[in-house]
């Protein structure tokens, strides 16, 4: 990630929405398909603190679909019940070869973070 004309910032040193598009590229690698609802109740266990505003999942997931890296299906949400349409969401190949990248490029970024983390939790709070 370049930062040349940038400042870094502290906290990860990425948005929210690209924080929401990595983890939902995990999510689906771990619980494919996914209903936008599912995304939110995933985050809400990740921490209680925060997460996406509708809007950011919504058009993140959009986005996400028109870059090529998800699939969208309309189905119903149950079939039993053919009432509620939802757009369900999968990783494609490309998502897939994407979310490699991904992992590698924030690795080093959350490792520096916990490190931080871990001198301030030592230094501060004895």
């Amino acid at each position: 990630m370049s930062h040349k004309n940038n400042p870094k910032k502290f906290a990860l040193n990425m948005t929210a929405a690209q924080f929401t598009k990595f983890y939902i590229m995990h999510l689906l690698q771990v619980h494919p398909p996914m209903i936008s609802e599912q995304f939110k109740k995933e985050f809400k266990k990740l921490t209680t603190n925060w997460i996406p505003a509708p809007s950011t999942l919504l058009d993140t997931l959009h986005e996400m679909t028109e870059e090529g890296l998800l699939s969208r299906k309309e189905d119903y949400k149950s079939h039993d019940r053919k009432r509620q349409k939802v757009y369900w969401y999968s990783l494609t190949d490309k998502g897939k070869e994407e979310f490699d990248v991904l992992k590698k490029r924030y690795k080093l970024l959350f490792e520096e973070q916990l490190d931080i983390l871990n001198k301030i939790m030592k230094e501060i709070y004895k």
